[in-house]
C-alpha cells in the first residue's frame, strides 16, 4: 500500500501529464500504479498509442516537473510533436522534456534559458522541434 504522500505525487502526476493525454490517462495512471508493462492512451494531437510502464512514468514526472517552472511548455511540445509518427512521439516528447527539465534546473539556479519549440517546416526538409538555449 502506498503512503499518502506517494499517492498525493502520483495523483500531482497525473494531472500533469492530464494537459498531454485526453482519453485513458486515469486508466494508465492505475495501470502505473498496480504495476502494468504496457499502458494504452490517446495523446492530444498525436493519436492512440501504447505506452511502456517506464515510458509513461518518465512521462509523466518530466511533464510534471516542466509545468511547474513553463506551465504552457508541455502543451507546446506536443502541439509541435504532431508531425511525428504516434510511435515516435512518447519517446520523443520523454526527450524534449528531459531538456526542458534540464533547462528548468538551470534557470532555477539564475542562468538565462529559453526553448524554442517550432512545428515550421526547415531547409532540406528537416523539422526544428525543440530548439534549447543558455
Amino acid at each position: 500500500m502506498l503512503s499518502p504522500a506517494k499517492v498525493k505525487e502520483k495523483a500531482l502526476m497525473a494531472l500533469s501529464v492530464r494537459k498531454l493525454v485526453e482519453r485513458g490517462w486515469l486508466t494508465a495512471l492505475l495501470g502505473y500504479l498496480i504495476k502494468r508493462e504496457e499502458l494504452s492512451v490517446r495523446l492530444k494531437y498525436i493519436g492512440d498509442v501504447r505506452l511502456r510502464r517506464t515510458t509513461f512514468g518518465a512521462l509523466a514526472i518530466t511533464t510534471y516537473y516542466v509545468s511547474k517552472c513553463w506551465p504552457k511548455l508541455p502543451e507546446d511540445l506536443v502541439k509541435a510533436s504532431r508531425l511525428l509518427k504516434p510511435q515516435e512521439a512518447p519517446l520523443w516528447l520523454v526527450t524534449a522534456l528531459s531538456l526542458a527539465s534540464y533547462a528548468c534546473r538551470l534557470q532555477a539556479s539564475g542562468n538565462r534559458v529559453s526553448i524554442d519549440v517550432s512545428p515550421e517546416r526547415r531547409p532540406r526538409g528537416q523539422r526544428r522541434l525543440c530548439g534549447f538555449q543558455s
